[in-house]
């Protein structure tokens, strides 16, 4: 074969492209069939008390709406990835809220061995607070909510164990440990005037946030490095609990992020999508999430840009150790390629060649780079819609109106995300898609956990 031969002409790079179109665009007719799959599979949590079943419908133990009228101060713990954020909560009345807070990076070597080293950080954390804000009367305590970014398994609101650890955590000891009363018993040893409440997952902490301020909030929806959502359903749909009042409402957090776990097919899958969960720290787990999540967004496209180097369908087959590297072309570059309107797409040469370290770059390998991040970002946008229809029509809740809370960067700062999201449930609901409020909530885990608290000293 001459090399002349492989050298591939523009209109193979167009087929290659539209074949690649054909495999990430998701139809209407898809995103409808995906949304009754997750509503399937909804009701299979809702009735099984396993926490191991793909959606596993975890029970907040929250009864009680805000009403927007509360007033008080409360304090608001936050541990997700990366950082302890520490929050003095206000509640005004009339769904106002001011809030104080201070962020503690938490060191790597807490993110392993015994949970109690993480535990007295924590309180080590509060105490700082304490000092930050001026409070501190031991006759006057303050009440606390705990916010946990990890799946949770509750038997009350204030009974919380961490069923898996999930980020780069491995905490050992905390098994059948309530987190509640561990950082009781560390901030009692410290002798501060704070008491436990409640705790929370992140998301149904959002969710609680937002239903302060917006009392229709029927869900809330996390789309960042990882995605969940939590919604008010009935507590007589909830078979797995004996309600004592099946009138009323409780928050429950889904865990969406594992859904078709165990029913791969139950999304339409590339290759590229098949080998980014093999390859994984957790192959088979979570998804879902690993199509729609800001984690493993970048992933997906650095394998498509391999596979078409391989191809010989971009940069002259021309590879860099940085190309070759898993996870090291992030979310946050597609956003940046896609918001590129330059003529000449120089913000997308800058990152191909001087992060990238690609030799060079033709103006046809960047307009094929911007189109393959648009494919794979509009597809994880309308994953996320399908999976707020089947909230949204599991509750039956598009006649009356609703509000959803969405928070996390990649709702907030990938570019066209939100719209995406808008367009596709225009698809499924037409110009009923004008009874859907979306919002962003700033600071919904911290909120949230002191109102839960707030709701707790109330029960």
């Amino acid at each position: 074969m001459l090399a002349k031969d492989l050298i591939h002409t523009e209109e193979s790079k167009h087929d290659a492209l539209h074949q690649l179109e054909k495999q990430l665009d998701l139809k209407t007719d898809q995103l409808k069939k995906i949304s009754e799959l997750l509503q399937a599979e909804m009701d299979t949590g809702l009735n099984k008390g396993d926490t191991n079943c793909n959606v596993p419908m975890l029970p907040s133990w929250i009864c009680s709406h805000p009403t927007g009228q509360e007033k008080g101060e409360y304090l608001g713990l936050d541990l997700s990835g990366s950082y302890i954020r520490v929050y003095l909560v206000t509640l005004h009345g009339q769904g106002r809220i001011t809030t104080r807070q201070q962020k503690y990076t938490i060191r790597d070597s807490l993110k392993v061995g015994p949970v109690n080293n993480l535990i007295d950080f924590m309180a080590e954390c509060v105490d700082s607070f304490l000092t930050f804000v001026n409070k501190g009367d031991s006759k006057n305590p303050l009440l606390l909510g705990l916010c946990i970014s990890f799946p949770l398994h509750q038997t009350a609101i204030n009974n919380a164990y961490i069923l898996r650890w999930t980020k780069d955590f491995e905490i050992t000891g905390a098994d059948n440990k309530n987190m509640v009363e561990l950082l009781q018993t560390s901030l009692r040893k410290r002798e501060l005037p704070v008491i436990v409440k409640a705790a929370v997952n992140g998301a149904s902490g959002c969710l609680l946030a937002h239903s302060y301020r917006s009392l229709d909030t029927l869900l809330a929806c996390t789309v960042s490095t990882g995605t969940n959502a939590a919604y008010w359903e009935k507590m007589s749909d909830i078979h797995k609990i004996n309600a004592k009042n099946p009138d009323e409402e409780m928050i429950l957090n889904t865990e969406w992020g594992s859904f078709g776990d165990t029913k791969s097919e139950t999304i339409p899958h590339t290759f590229y999508d098949i080998r980014v969960n093999r390859q994984s720290v957790n192959p088979g787990i979570h998804v879902y999430e690993k199509m729609c999540a800001g984690l493993y967004l970048g992933e997906i496209v650095r394998l498509i840009l391999v596979d078409f180097t391989d191809r010989r369908l971009l940069f002259d087959a021309q590879y860099s150790t940085e190309l070759n590297t898993a996870y090291n072309f992030e979310s946050a570059y597609m956003s940046a390629i896609e918001r590129d309107d330059t003529p000449e797409l120089e913000d997308t040469k800058h990152l191909l060649e001087n992060v990238m370290n690609l030799k060079t770059t033709t103006m046809t390998d960047r307009t094929m780079v911007k189109r393959i991040c648009e494919l794979v970002g509009r597809r994880a946008a309308r994953l996320v819609a399908a999976g707020m229809s089947a909230i949204i029509s599991k509750r039956n809740a598009l006649e009356a109106g609703l509000t959803i809370s969405v928070e996390g960067t990649i709702y907030e700062h990938y570019s066209n995300f939100p719209d995406r999201v808008n367009a596709a449930l225009r698809e499924l609901y037409g110009d009923n898609v004008e009874r859907i409020n979306i919002g962003v909530a700033r600071d919904g885990n911290g909120i949230g956990a002191a109102l839960a608290a707030m709701i707790a000293s109330k029960a």
